[in-house]
């Protein structure tokens, strides 16, 4: 189960190591108003905000790191996914039923955040399909800057198990 989680992050791992500085911290104006790396550290914040939430048993998501390390650095980015990665390989599916409170930011026009029951797997599988989500973003801005990008690095899963059972 956790693995699937995992192998999630560990798809930017993969992309990452083939990146230099300068390609993850490109902005591509105006198709793009972020860099690859700010993909990745937008990621990197939900999935701490999940391991910081569960050990507190209220995941909040309006807490940000914008601009750090991470942003800017691939090493940093790396780093971060990796401890990400060996978190998830050591949650049990207890921990995974455990509930939990979950806060975002809600309203597009005013600050207001809503508060919500939730269970630690719903928000694994959350912040997993958050992850894709801007995966499929960090395809278009390396495919803009002609770098290799893994065959299914972007996709859902399911559009996967379509496509191979299409094949």
């Amino acid at each position: 189960m956790t693995n699937s989680y995992t192998a999630v992050i560990n798809q930017a791992i993969v992309l990452l190591d083939g990146l230099s500085n300068t390609e993850y911290q490109k902005v591509i104006k105006p198709h793009f108003p972020s860099s690859v790396g700010a993909h990745i550290r937008h990621v990197i914040d939900h999935f701490l905000a999940l391991i910081n939430g569960v050990e507190q048993g209220h995941i909040n998501y309006n807490v940000r790191h914008r601009h750090n390390n991470v942003e800017q650095s691939v090493d940093a980015g790396v780093k971060a996914l990796e401890e990400i990665s060996t978190w998830l390989s050591r949650i049990d599916e207890s921990l995974c039923e455990q509930s939990v409170l979950v806060t975002s930011e809600i309203d597009v026009s005013h600050t207001k955040s809503a508060t919500c029951k939730s269970s630690v797997e719903r928000e694994l599988v959350f912040a997993s399909s958050h992850a894709i989500h801007h995966y499929a973003l960090i395809r278009i801005i390396c495919a803009m800057q002609n770098k290799s990008i893994p065959e299914f690095f972007g996709y859902a899963p399911a559009t996967i198990t379509h496509l191979n059972r299409s094949a």
